[in-house]
């Protein structure tokens, strides 16, 4: 006997799930219905099987193949149109040239055929079909039967007032070719509700077989919710996976933390990681190769393959589709729909219910109380306020970062010289090659100077003679995010308006692609490290010769400890493994210097330093962010430095300070070096500084006032207009500087309130003589900036 499997659903009771996908290949337990649909024929075998298609064919072709894979045979039929469930197997016809069963695709059952097949024979029917019984019948066929099996009546989806039987009908048909006949060419026909009537008004031999076992027309979201617990309570009869703990199947490559907790039943996709310290709640599945990040918890909820979820997220009773991320901090609530790739930005909140279809990109801290079906919320901006960074896996990928390469060689032109570094992580190693690749294809001459830490980078500008750097590097505190660090021909970090350049070129994809004599040439250039440090050993080798130093890596990468070991040693510095004078400790990308009563120097100290380092070199004015304590202005009035504020960003610094000769010149080469920027200068200016005047010790390890306190208030992206609107309307000129954010000043300290520009948060740094007064600060702003979101948010419900 052969076998139709009727997948040309449409499934738009189904979406956004089936936007871009049929309905059969929607997955239950991270398989397609239809594929566990194939095993149920396979295993009466039933290995010949008809595929009736319409909707997004190729996809299943695609997907199921020959039928090779799973050791049945796989014809296909393609309907131009839709012809009905009937018509639909008329399109096969000439395959079906002897009694056939008929499956719907986007069913999920585990029904004897074999029991089905032989009632079918037993009473020599030309049509039988398979029946179940349901508690509510008003959404199905309903059919009665009278004693021997034969049909009677039917009712396509009674009211309850017409309801005569719980028996209804589940698609599963067995017929015999004689059948077909009865079915109008190319004509829409449907099974139930044209040719069975006919059928019985013919008196033909129509039964129906009342079967047990298990069946759900997946037809709803609310429905394909059930049919996941069903599979996971085994309610149905389904292959499954091992079982790694009791009612944790499991696929193969599974990564779990030690720490991360889950509670049966529970189905986990092959290459799924799960991060420390998350917990995967009951009736949850996770797609092939999903990842949960640490500190997240799932519930209840269905994952498709290649999901992401973000740090501390809360996910209850969500669908992702295929793709789909949702980045850390978000809330997602019982029944929301995450389409394919759509990206929902951190701190978000998705109320129950809500749908985002496919490709969408969610700003970071919205609300989503409303669908999302049409455009974008969120603006596509590559940049943040250290460069271009973004998620590996999802935001800046491998795939859009040789577009960037793209774009951005066509911005500095075909020709040019650009360099390119990594740090030491093995992120950063790809994210330049892809780089590279961009760039090589726009025709840019590349310049890899391999593993570089510090910001020394921009070194290499003025010492080779670019057009500008790229500088990959991971981030420390967040997990699989890349950051390009771009700088331009000056050694400065890129303009806003050059960043608005390269971004138009990259999403007009206004690049050109270089022909193959144009392409660009890939050149190694080692040693960028060493000339580096000759440089910086020509400016600090007098100041620093003889002072004894103790150096300690707490990083997992020596590579900066290296660097600042081999500065030291030429410089003429001492390196005392246990009793320095001073204990610098190294970390990836930093350093902290203490001295032998393991004090830390803390950053206001180190800008009193770079004051008096200033002054000493015979300079009247001095660069500082709006950040800075008042200790350094109360420091520079005494030294009669004029002080002149920047906004936080380094670019804006490096500005002003270049205008006032706040930097080094190395002179033999004439190249800049710029503490504040260069972690390796910095120190540099520090250990010189208390080298010459060690009875500054206790003014700067121990002074302990003023008191700093530091905190971030989240703030919905649509309301911070507004809240700087009103914080600006409320404050008092007099007091206040708008140089960057809002800084209001007291008569026991100041505020400094500041939107930042990456996250839907706002920045509280507050400065006092008492702590007190630093808490008051700080407490009144954030209840002011509360307030307004509040109002905001009753407005907008109004």
């Amino acid at each position: 006997m052969k076998a139709v499997i009727m997948a040309g659903g449409e499934g738009t009771r189904l979406r956004p799930l089936t936007c871009n996908l049929p309905k059969p290949m929607v997955p239950v337990l991270n398989r397609p219905m239809m594929e566990h649909i194939l095993n149920l024929l396979k295993k009466y075998q039933l290995t010949e099987i008809a595929n009736t298609l319409w909707y997004m064919p190729e996809v299943i072709q695609d997907y199921f193949g020959d039928g090779s894979e799973w050791n049945v045979a796989m014809h296909y039929f393609i309907e131009d149109k839709p012809l009905g469930t009937a018509g639909s197997v008329k399109n096969a016809q000439k395959f079906l040239d002897e009694a056939f069963v008929v499956i719907s695709g986007d069913s999920l059952t585990d029904i004897d055929l074999n029991k089905a097949i032989h009632f079918h024979r037993e009473k020599g029917a030309l049509a039988t079909l398979v029946l179940t019984k349901v508690a509510n019948p008003l959404s199905y066929g309903v059919v009665i039967t009278n004693e021997q099996g034969r049909i009677t009546q039917f009712l396509e989806k009674p009211s309850w007032s017409q309801v005569f039987s719980d028996t209804v009908n589940t698609g599963i048909y067995i017929l015999e070719p004689e059948v077909l006949n009865y079915i109008p060419q190319e004509t829409k026909y449907d099974f139930s509700q044209d040719l069975f009537p006919k059928l019985l008004q013919m008196q033909a031999p129509l039964f129906g077989y009342v079967a047990e076992g298990y069946w759900s027309d997946v037809g709803s979201l609310e429905v394909y919710r059930q049919a996941q617990q069903d599979c996971l309570d085994q309610k149905v009869e389904i292959q499954m996976p091992r079982e790694i703990q009791p009612q944790i199947w499991a696929e193969a490559d599974v990564l779990i933390a030690d720490d991360a907790v889950i509670f049966g039943p529970v189905y986990l996709g092959k290459g799924v990681q799960i991060g420390s310290e998350a917990q995967i709640g009951a009736y949850t599945v996770l797609g092939d190769n999903s990842q949960i990040a640490p500190g997240a918890t799932i519930k209840r909820s269905t994952l498709w393959r290649g999901c992401r979820v973000g740090e501390n997220t809360n996910l209850r009773g969500v669908v992702m589709a295929s793709n789909a991320t949702v980045e850390a901090v978000v809330d997602a609530y019982e029944g929301s729909v995450i389409g394919e790739k759509t990206q929902v930005g951190q701190r978000s909140i998705v109320a129950p219910n809500v749908k985002i279809w496919p490709g969408k990109k969610i700003a970071s801290g919205a609300r989503l109380n409303d669908s999302v079906i049409w455009g974008n919320q969120e603006a596509a901006s590559i940049f943040s306020k250290t460069g271009i960074k973004g998620d590996f896996r999802s935001t800046l990928t491998p795939e859009l970062i040789v577009k960037i390469g793209l774009a951005y060689g066509a911005f500095i032109g075909a020709g040019k010289e650009l360099i390119v570094s990594n740090d030491q992580s093995t992120i950063s190693k790809i994210a330049k090659r892809a780089l590279i690749a961009g760039l090589l294809a726009a025709g840019v001459k590349v310049l890899d100077v391999g593993t570089v830490v510090g910001n020394l980078t921009r070194f290499g500008i003025k010492y080779l003679g670019t057009a500008g750097a790229l500088h990959c590097r991971s981030v420390a505190e967040a997990s699989n995010i890349v950051n390009i660090q771009c700088w331009d021909n000056d050694g400065f970090w890129l303009g806003k308006t050059d960043e608005r350049k390269i971004e138009n070129l990259l999403w007009r994809e206004d690049y050109p692609r270089a022909s193959h004599g144009q392409l660009g040439e890939l050149v190694f250039v080692p040693g960028l490290v060493d000339q580096y440090i000759n440089s910086l050993v020509k400016i600090y080798q007098q100041s620093l010769r003889g002072l004894s130093v103790q150096l300690v890596n707490q990083g997992k990468s020596p590579q900066l400890a290296t660097i600042m070991e081999d500065f030291l040693n030429r410089v003429g510095c001492l390196i005392d493994p246990e009793n320095g004078q001073l204990i610098i400790e190294v970390s990836d990308d930093g350093w902290i210097l203490k001295n032998h009563q393991g004090l830390a120097l803390s950053d206001d100290s180190w800008w009193n330093i770079y004051l008096h380092s200033l002054a000493a070199r015979r300079l009247s004015s001095m660069a500082v962010p709006v950040h800075v304590s008042s200790r350094v202005a109360n420091s520079a009035a005494k030294n009669q430095i004029n002080l002149h504020w920047t906004k936080q960003d380094p670019r804006s610094w490096m500005e002003i300070a270049s205008e006032l000769g706040n930097y080094h010149v190395e002179e033999e080469t004439e190249i800049d070096h710029f503490p504040y920027i260069e972690p390796l200068v910095s120190l540099a200016e520090a250990l010189s500084y208390l080298k010459q005047d060690s009875q500054v010790d206790m003014d700067f390890w121990q002074s302990r006032t003023p008191v700093r306190v530091e905190r971030s208030v989240f703030c919905p992206w649509e309301a911070k207009g507004t809240v700087m609107r009103k914080l600006i309307h409320a404050a008092e000129p007099s007091n206040t500087s708008f140089l960057d954010g809002l800084k209001y000043h007291t008569e026991q300290g100041w505020v400094l309130v500041v939107p930042d520009g990456d996250d839907p948060v706002f920045h509280i740094q507050s400065e006092a003589d008492s702590q007190e007064e630093a808490d008051r600060l700080t407490d009144y702003y954030t209840a002011v900036i509360e307030g307004i979101i509040r109002e905001e948010e009753k407005s907008i419900e109004g």
